[in-house]
């Protein structure tokens, strides 16, 4: 292999060919630096003809700015989270910045993840999870470092701001459009027990019910909102209440694996039985077209 071709070209080599200082070469590439628009022009067709590429690593030790965000998440298992996580991407790099995504599994510590990005020195950190373990919070407010949970909602410290759907108001409308289909023995299905997304869709579907003069049959949790979990949790619903009219599931992977586990069993959807999912993710409308 001919490694000249991957030699990466320096600022310095940009300014001999252009013929202009190496500070100017600095400064027609930092962004807001003054430079002549002449000699801008000749650095440009110096670095265009020798190939020349920022580095972006060395100018952020000028700016002390990455321009990287770190993106942590434990849930790539489900869908959902992977369809925020396109749109995240794509809107951080329309705005010139780059995603570092750490995956947090039950091996991984938090504070061991946090700090790899803290290495990396990124701009801000962006939480997709419905849990933010303490130590996240600890970390970023301590590093001044601007932060974000997205699915959840932050509880130990108001500097962690909060991007969420309305989960309460969200399973208010869940169980009302289950009644007003007909459905009066209705089972809950949700994620973690301490998710805050499911702590919130369960307290309202009690609520709402009980308005109703009705109460949930029955409640499950998952480990984790994936679709393994849910086929299993769904199968010990339907199995221990045979009664059972429909489940309100927390999720929309739930919801996908709790119509697979119904129609198996021999149960026709929605015809005489029930299910309704939560976040309106692409794959949910896929399982209702077979």
């Amino acid at each position: 292999m001919d490694q000249s071709r991957y030699k990466h070209i320096t600022q310095k080599e940009v300014a001999d060919k252009a013929g202009v200082s190496l500070s100017a070469v600095s400064r027609a590439f930092t962004p807001g630096a003054s430079v002549s628009e002449k000699t801008r022009k000749k650095i440009e067709a110096a670095a265009n003809e020798l190939g020349y590429k920022t580095n972006i690593l060395a100018q952020s030790l000028m700016t002390n700015r990455t321009r990287l965000m770190g993106v942590i998440s434990s849930n790539f298992e489900n869908p959902a989270f992977i369809e925020v996580l396109d749109l995240i991407t794509k809107e951080l790099q329309s705005r010139g910045y780059r995603s570092l995504i750490e995956n947090l599994t039950t091996e991984s510590k938090p504070e061991d993840v946090l700090e790899r990005l803290l290495q990396y020195r990124v701009d801000g950190v962006l939480f997709l999870s419905s849990v933010l373990p303490t130590i996240f919070a600890e970390v970023c407010e301590k590093a001044k470092l601007p932060a974000a949970i997205m699915f959840g909602r932050s509880s130990h410290s108001d500097s962690i701001n909060t991007v969420t759907a309305d989960n309460y108001n969200g399973g208010k409308m869940a169980i009302e459009l289950l009644i007003d289909r007909g459905y009066k023995k209705i089972a809950f299905l949700g994620g973690p027990m301490n998710a805050t997304t499911t702590i919130d869709r369960k307290q309202s579907a009690i609520e709402t019910l009980k308005a109703h003069k009705l109460k949930l049959v029955a409640i499950e949790h998952c480990e984790t909102y994936s679709y393994e979990a849910g086929k299993q949790k769904a199968l010990e619903l339907l199995e221990q209440n045979p009664s059972l009219e429909a489940i309100f599931c927390g999720d929309d992977i739930l919801a996908i694996a709790t119509l697979d586990t119904a129609r198996e069993l021999g149960k026709k959807c929605p015809e005489d039985f029930g299910v309704l999912g939560f976040n309106d993710m692409s794959m949910a409308s896929w399982n209702l077209a077979i």
